[in-house]
């Protein structure tokens, strides 16, 4: 899929074993993609931050961060947060990679299949155990301006090995209007409730809701969409 990885590793004062994942950013803004779908959204590398005030910085050749932020998430339920990141491929367009401390410093876990094709975008929307089974799951919009898909994908961690297990999709979904620079919308996860995700509707004049039921995505109007306002009401647990 890619050229060799080139993985660069900043390091600085403190120990390189026990320590924990802190934070992430991406940086090195790039035009070496030219998408242009989230404005200023690609960037030549990921950097991990650790607890100790250490870091390092992972870069792709053929391949760039197109994303508007990496997202730190604990999936194996070990106390320290994996990242999740949204990687664009040259030829094969967006995938979700996970990124683990493998003892020393972050590296790719691996990806979930790319959409295939040069810029050809995902917009993650969050983070959630969407059918209550146990397992948090990562909700996310294939091709917010053109499929308008929304889709759930199970990342499974088990020591090194990563599998990506798919959801079911509901279409006609977006959470991203093309060249701005924020993902709307999101995910309403409160205590006692199953989560719900939140989106426009494909022409962008609804607010959506929509939830895990049974074997299916079930999608619902809840307001009119009068701009990244609208979300705001659906998103609290209050």
């Amino acid at each position: 899929m890619f050229t060799r990885l080139a993985m660069v590793a900043a390091l600085v004062a403190g120990s390189v074993f026990a320590k924990d994942i802190s934070g992430a950013s991406y940086v090195e803004p790039t035009e070496a993609y030219g998408h242009g779908a989230v404005k200023d959204g690609e960037y030549a590398g990921l950097r991990i931050d650790y607890d100790d005030g250490s870091h390092n910085t992972i870069t792709f050749k053929g391949a760039v961060y197109e994303d508007t932020e990496p997202r730190l998430h604990d999936f194996d339920g070990d106390g320290s947060p994996e990242v999740v990141a949204v990687l664009s491929g040259d030829r094969v367009g967006a995938m979700i990679q996970i990124v683990d401390f493998d003892g020393e410093w972050a590296r790719p876990l691996g990806q979930s299949a790319a959409i295939g094709q040069r810029h050809r975008w995902l917009a993650t929307a969050g983070i959630a155990d969407f059918n209550g089974d146990g397992r948090d799951d990562i909700a996310y919009v294939d091709r917010p301006h053109l499929a308008k898909t929304l889709r759930i994908v199970t990342p499974v961690l088990s020591g090194d090995a990563l599998t990506f297990t798919r959801g079911p999709s509901a279409e006609g979904l977006s959470n991203h209007i093309i060249g701005t620079p924020e993902i709307e919308g999101g995910v309403r996860d409160c205590p006692g409730e199953t989560p719900v995700i939140l989106t426009a509707n494909a022409d962008w004049t609804e607010v959506m809701e929509t939830g895990w039921v049974g074997s299916r995505l079930v999608s619902t109007p809840v307001a009119l969409y009068e701009g990244p306002e609208s979300f705001a009401p659906f998103l609290n647990c209050d």
